[in-house]
C-alpha cells in the first residue's frame, strides 16, 4: 500500500509596494517619433518612481525593485469584456497589472537571481498570477473578480504564451 502524498502549493499572504506607486497615462505628442508614438500605444502606462514589492508567501518573502520610468501595458482585457470586466485604464487594474507585468518582464532575473530557481517555472508563473490577484484585491477589486481575472491570466499564461516561459 502506497502513501499518497500531495505538496502544498505555495499561498501568497501579501504583496505590498513601497512607495505608492506614481503610474500615469503617457500623452501621445505631436512632437513624437512614430516609433515612439506606437510604443505609448503598446506601452500606455509608466511609472514615475521606483519602488519595492515585498512579497510574503506561506514559505518565503522575497522582494525586488520596479525602477522609475518603467513602461508596461496594463490589464490586457478584451475590448468585448471591457462593459462586464472594465477596461486596461482602469485605476483599480493599474498597480495589480504593474506588478504582474513586471514580474513577467523580468521573470528570468527574479526566478533565478532572486528566488534561486527554489521553485518550478510553472510554480513561478502560477505565483505571478497570484500576486495579481491580490494587488487586485488590495486595490478594491472584489475577491470573486480578482480570482477570475487572475485565473483567465493564468490560463492564458500557461496556454497561450507557452514560448514565453522558457526561462535562458
Amino acid at each position: 500500500m502506497g502513501i499518497n502524498i500531495q505538496v502544498m502549493k505555495e499561498q501568497i499572504k501579501s504583496v505590498e509596494i513601497h512607495p505608492k506607486p506614481d503610474v500615469r497615462i503617457r500623452v501621445i505628442e505631436d512632437t513624437d517619433t512614430n516609433e515612439t508614438k506606437q510604443a505609448k500605444v503598446k506601452y500606455p502606462f509608466e511609472l514615475f518612481c521606483t519602488v519595492t514589492v515585498t512579497v510574503k508567501t506561506d514559505k518565503r518573502q522575497f522582494e525586488f525593485d520596479i525602477y522609475n520610468g518603467y513602461t508596461y501595458n496594463g490589464s490586457d482585457i478584451p475590448r468585448c469584456l471591457w462593459s462586464l470586466v472594465g477596461s486596461r485604464t482602469d485605476t483599480q487594474f493599474l498597480i495589480a497589472a504593474l506588478v504582474h507585468d513586471y514580474a513577467l518582464e523580468m521573470k528570468a532575473f527574479i526566478y533565478k537571481e532572486i528566488l534561486k530557481q527554489s521553485i518550478s517555472i510553472a510554480e513561478y508563473r502560477r505565483l505571478t498570477s497570484l500576486m495579481f490577484r491580490e494587488k487586485l484585491k488590495d486595490c478594491g477589486v472584489n475577491t470573486v473578480k480578482a480570482n477570475i481575472m487572475s485565473w483567465a491570466v493564468d490560463v492564458f499564461q500557461h496556454y497561450g504564451n507557452r514560448k514565453g516561459w522558457k526561462v535562458k
